[in-house]
C-alpha cells in the first residue's frame, strides 16, 4: 500500500487524483471533521483510497468564501473529486457511513452513491450490530489500527505525522475489507440487501432535518395534548432555522427539554417567556416574538398528539410475556442465520406480529410486518412458532428450537 504523505491542496492534484480514481470500480473514503461548537460539521480532511494507494485531501485548503451549510462556498477546484463520489459506475466503501455522508452534504451539497457501508455489511454477516472498524479489520484482515483521536483538532497545519498515519489507517484497508464482506454477502445471498440498507444514508433529506419528525420523537412520552404538540412542532421549526442561521449546536440555542416544557406551559407574552428558565436573555431579545409565534401554532385537521397510546395499542399482561418469548425466538433465528436482529424485525413490529393471523410469509410482507428478505429468511419459522409448532428448550446451556408435530394446547 502506497500512502501518500503530502496533503493534496491544489486543483492539479485533485484532477490527478480524480483521474486515478475513475480507473477503478471500487474506492473507499472517510472524512475528518470538527463539530463541537457548530451545528454543521466542518470538514478538514477527506481520505480516499484504492486497494493499492491512499491519499489525504486537505479540504481546509479549498475553502473559498466558505459559509456553513449545503453548497458551503468551497473552491470549484474540488469538484472533480465530488464528481467521482457521485459516479454511479464506482462503488464507494465507507464504515458507519452516516457521519461521512452528512459531512459531504452539509459541506458540498452532495452525497456519495452507490455505497457499501461495512458496518451494515458486517451486521448482515453475523458480526453484530455497530461493530467498530478496528474490530472488524482485525476479524476479517488481521489488521490492527490505532484509535484514540476522536477529539483531535483536524484544522491544525501542518498536520502532525502521527495524525497523517491515523488518517491513512482509516481508509487504506477499506477496499479490501469491502470486497471480502461483499464476497461473504454473496455467499449468504445478501449482497443486494446490504447495498439497499447502505443506500439509506444516500438520501439527502436525512441531513436536512424534518421538524415534524423531530417533534414526533420528542413528544413520545405522552405529556402533550394536540395543542401542545402543535406548539412543540412550531418551536422545533424555529430552532432548526435558528441553529442553521447561527451555526451553533441545537443545545446551545435551546435544549429539547426546554422546548418540551415551553410547549407544555405555552407562555402567552414576553414577560412570562422571560421568566422561563433555560432560555438565555440574548436569545429572548432576538427571538422572543418568533418563539411566541411558534407557541401559537395550531393542530392540523384530525391531528392527534403522539405518545397518547390507546388501549388497543398497549399489550395485555399475557401479551407482555409473549412478546419476550417472541424477542427471544427472533434473537435465536438471527444468531442461526448470522444476521443482526434489527434487519429482521423492528421493536414496533413485534406487537402487530403477535396479533397477526397471517398464515404465509407473503401475508406478513403484505401486512408490513416483515421485509421481503426477512420473510424469505425466517417467515416460515415465525409462522410455525406463532402457530405453536416450535418449542424452545435448553440443551447444554444453550437455547434450541425444536419442531413439534402438533400444536400445543
Amino acid at each position: 500500500m502506497i500512502s501518500h504523505r503530502t496533503l493534496l491542496t491544489t486543483a492539479d492534484e485533485i484532477l490527478a487524483l480524480a483521474d486515478s480514481l475513475r480507473q477503478r470500480d471500487t474506492i473507499a473514503f472517510d472524512t475528518e471533521f470538527i463539530r463541537e461548537t457548530t451545528f454543521f460539521p466542518i470538514v478538514e480532511i477527506i481520505q480516499v483510497a484504492t486497494e493499492e494507494e491512499s491519499w489525504l485531501v486537505d479540504a481546509h485548503a479549498f475553502k473559498k468564501n466558505f459559509r456553513p451549510g449545503p453548497h458551503g462556498g468551497f473552491d470549484p477546484a474540488i469538484q472533480p473529486l465530488l464528481d467521482v463520489f457521485r459516479d454511479k459506475s464506482i462503488l464507494k466503501v465507507l464504515h458507519a457511513a452516516q457521519g461521512d455522508q452528512e459531512c459531504l452534504f452539509t459541506s458540498f451539497g452532495v452525497v456519495a452513491t452507490p455505497t457499501i457501508d461495512t458496518a451494515v455489511a458486517a451486521s448482515l454477516c453475523g458480526y453484530g450490530e455497530g461493530i467498530g472498524l478496528g474490530k472488524l479489520l482485525k476479524a476479517k484482515l488481521g489488521v490492527t489500527i490505532a484509535k484514540g483521536h476522536a477529539r483531535t483538532n483536524w484544522s491544525v497545519r501542518p498536520l502532525p505525522a502521527q495524525l497523517i498515519d491515523y488518517a491513512h489507517a482509516d481508509v487504506e484497508h477499506l477496499v479490501s475489507l469491502g470486497r471480502q464482506l461483499l464476497d461473504e454477502l454473496n455467499g449468504l445471498g445478501r449482497r443486494e440487501w446490504a447495498l439497499e440498507a447502505s443506500a439509506k444514508w444516500e438520501e439527502a433529506k436525512l441531513y436536512e432535518g424534518d421538524p415534524a419528525e423531530m417533534a414526533q420523537k420528542m413528544a413520545r412520552g405522552g405529556r402533550l395534548d394536540k395543542t401542545g404538540f402543535a406548539a412543540l412542532r412550531g418551536l422545533v421549526r424555529w430552532r432548526e432555522q435558528r441553529v442553521r442561521q447561527l451555526n451553533l449546536p441545537r443545545r446551545w440555542v435551546a435544549d429539547d427539554t426546554v422546548l418540551l416544557d415551553l410547549a407544555h406551559v405555552r407562555p402567552k407574552d414576553l414577560e412570562h417567556l422571560a421568566a422561563f428558565r433555560g432560555l438565555n436573555k440574548g436569545e429572548l431579545k432576538n427571538s422572543g416574538e418568533a418563539i411566541l409565534a411558534a407557541l401559537r401554532e395550531q393542530p392540523e385537521e384530525g391531528e392527534r398528539a403522539p405518545g397518547k397510546t390507546s388501549r388497543l395499542e398497549m399489550p395485555s399482561a399475557d401479551e407482555v410475556q409473549s412478546l419476550e418469548l417472541l424477542r427471544c425466538f427472533i434473537g435465536i433465528l438471527a444468531d442461526e442465520h448470522r444476521i443482526a436482529s434489527k434487519h429482521l424485525l423492528s421493536t414496533g413490529q413485534l406487537l402487530p406480529l403477535l396479533r397477526s393471523k397471517a398464515g404465509t410469509p407473503d401475508e406478513l410482507v403484505r401486512q408490513g410486518l416483515l421485509g421481503q428478505e426477512a420473510a424469505q429468511l425466517i417467515g416460515e419459522e415465525l409462522i410455525a412458532f406463532m402457530q405453536g409448532k416450535r418449542a424452545l428448550s435448553l440443551q447444554g446451556g444453550r437455547i434450541r428450537i425444536a419442531k413439534l408435530e402438533q400444536q400445543i394446547g
